[in-house]
């Protein structure tokens, strides 16, 4: 099996074929696929990479396959951030990302048409749906010409779908569609799911969690009902889990060869959560031959100083945020310090405590979690960099607690566990498993803060003509020369960022700077049969694929 299909890591790239073959069961997958695929508006929520899309298209393939199933309409929106320019420039931005996100509902309606065998005229063609979204996710809007579409004509024509297949009511199932970093594009988003929501069509989105900005009128719990499917780590089911993950795609004789290795675990535990991210690790671990997977590099020192690098990239993609989110670019600089300090604080309590009593997580007492120290933490779990304890955990006269369990390769990272300089994939392992749920580090918010004066200050851009600050970040007009303030685009600002934002090794950028003219994000993408990539040192066509697909990631 070549590495190239082996290590495909997301479900929409994925054949049929394979997405059904290489299935592993989320552990509370019967219960969400019913949330899925019934009636009622819902929000799945988890970090990039954990599963979401999988799920989706589980829900998606099973109302297909089932006349007694809602008719279904799976969209992906990943592309929305491109429509942001549109807000930018004065073109009536929240009109054209309407328009957009109803466009590329009829396609997702005529696909399902074709999936089921059927055929039915709407009100817009699926040529003149396809031309139309195209144009605009190039921000060309002024070459669009068609006749304004509606959430009520989208109805009409859903229930004239189903009703023609014999189905009694709709699903969408939109994935993607908050991701993209513009607050303006989530808010008009969540205020199309309100629209279109009704007793016969019921509307699931992917969401983010720390990032999703919904409209004044939407109401998370009230409007849909939120559900998490990040698989925590500490569950009994999770290593099950992600040996299942693995094993289906891996030809047989080499899954069982792995399936019951330490290091597997000490990898699964590693990711956190993320398969997407175990994946990626045991990419760089893989051995191969003439382009087919032969095995997996499973010695200790390789799959440490992988899941040291993995965890690099991590963080790279929490940094990565100062460009996507410019406003809050000083929470990020400070969540480093928070991460990096939380990190220590945990090494020194485990110093000399048995394998058993070992802390993963601190914990903050609620009166010190700020709106702001919270917002940073929100943003780390958009990264996947920690997960927040469902419930508070009382002290008595001490107070209550929030609990927050920190990224396992960070552990790993900094030797932050048993205490012993050379701590063995066993040791690490037992560490992980025996959690007890009793230790736990606790500290105030100026240990993880340090001595930064300002650590919260919002990066507002300034008047573009006289350059004094704004005032405050919902400010319309200059309050020294009047002047309309404006915000750059962030679509135009990732596509012009450095190629070093991407999560590769520093000598794998170093060689794709020294031998090619790219240099920004927009150079990869606008590389042609990727033959510039293709001219740099040990990149061949399937690393010339995976980048292009890094760069795609960071500017959707």
């Amino acid at each position: 099996m070549s590495l190239e299909q082996v290590f495909v890591e997301q479900a929409e790239y994925l054949e049929d074929e394979s997405f059904n073959e290489w299935h592993a069961q989320h552990p509370d997958e019967s219960k969400i696929l019913r949330k899925l695929t019934q009636g009622g508006a819902k929000l799945i929520s988890g970090p990039r990479g954990c599963g979401k899309t999988t799920l989706m298209l589980k829900g998606f393939h099973s109302m297909l396959s089932s006349s007694d199933a809602a008719f279904p309409v799976y969209v992906n929106y990943k592309r929305s951030l491109s429509i942001e320019p549109l807000y930018k420039s004065g073109t009536n931005g929240t009109y054209w990302f309407n328009q957009w996100v109803l466009l590329k509902l009829y396609l997702g309606v005529y696909d399902t048409l074709r999936r089921l065998g059927s055929s039915l005229e709407l009100s817009i063609s699926q040529e003149e749906a396809s031309k139309a979204a195209s144009l605009l996710e190039m921000s060309n809007a002024s070459q669009v010409s068609l006749r304004p579409l509606s959430v009520i004509t989208l109805e009409e024509d859903l229930l004239r779908a189903a009703e023609k297949l014999n189905r009694s009511r709709c699903v969408l199932l939109l994935d993607d569609a908050a991701h993209a970093f513009s607050v303006d594009q989530q808010r008009d988003f969540f205020d199309f799911f309100r629209q279109i929501k009704s007793q016969y069509i019921a509307p699931k989105a992917a969401v983010y969690p720390g990032v999703t900005n919904y409209s004044s009128s939407f109401h998370v719990g009230h409007d849909a009902e939120q559900i998490d499917v990040w698989i925590k780590p500490e569950r009994v089911e999770y290593l099950g889990f992600m040996r299942k993950f693995v094993t289906t795609r891996f030809p047989p004789a080499l899954a069982a060869t792995i399936s019951s290795s330490e290091s597997l675990d000490l990898l699964s535990f590693a990711s956190f959560g993320v398969p997407r991210t175990l994946l990626n690790m045991l990419q760089e671990l893989a051995i191969e031959k003439d382009g087919e997977l032969v095995g997996i590099n499973l010695n200790r020192t390789d799959v440490l100083r992988t899941i040291k690098q993995s965890f690099s990239n991590t963080k790279k993609l929490f940094t990565s945020l100062s460009a996507k989110l410019p406003v809050y670019s000083s929470f990020i600089d400070t969540g480093e310090l928070i991460l990096t300090n939380s990190v220590a604080l945990v090494k020194a309590y485990n110093k000399g405590k048995p394998t058993e009593r070992q802390s993963v997580s601190i914990a903050l007492a609620t009166d010190e979690l700020t709106h702001e120290l919270s917002k940073v933490f929100s943003l780390f779990q958009y990264a996947g960099l920690c997960i927040p304890k469902d419930e508070l955990v009382s002290r008595g006269e001490k107070g209550r607690f929030q609990i927050f369990t920190l990224h396992y390769a960070a552990l790993v990272d900094a030797n932050a566990l048993i205490g012993s300089k050379s701590v063995s994939v066993s040791e690490y392992v037992a560490a992980f498993s025996k959690r007890n749920a009793h230790e736990f580090t606790r500290t105030k918010a100026a240990s993880i803060t340090g001595a930064l004066t300002d650590p919260f200050a919002l990066s507002l851009p300034p008047c573009s003509a006289c350059q004094t600050p704004r005032l405050f970040e919902d400010a319309k007009f200059c309050a020294r020369c009047g002047t309309p303030l404006t915000t750059p685009s962030t679509y135009l600002a990732l596509m012009n960022a450095d190629v070093d934002k991407l999560p590769l090794t520093k000598t794998r950028i170093e060689k794709i700077k020294e031998q090619s003219s790219i240099r920004k994000i927009k150079d990869i993408l606008y590389d042609q049969e990727h033959r510039a990539l293709l001219g740099v040192d040990r990149i061949g066509r399937y690393w010339a694929a995976r980048i292009v697909a890094l760069a795609e990631e960071f500017v959707e």
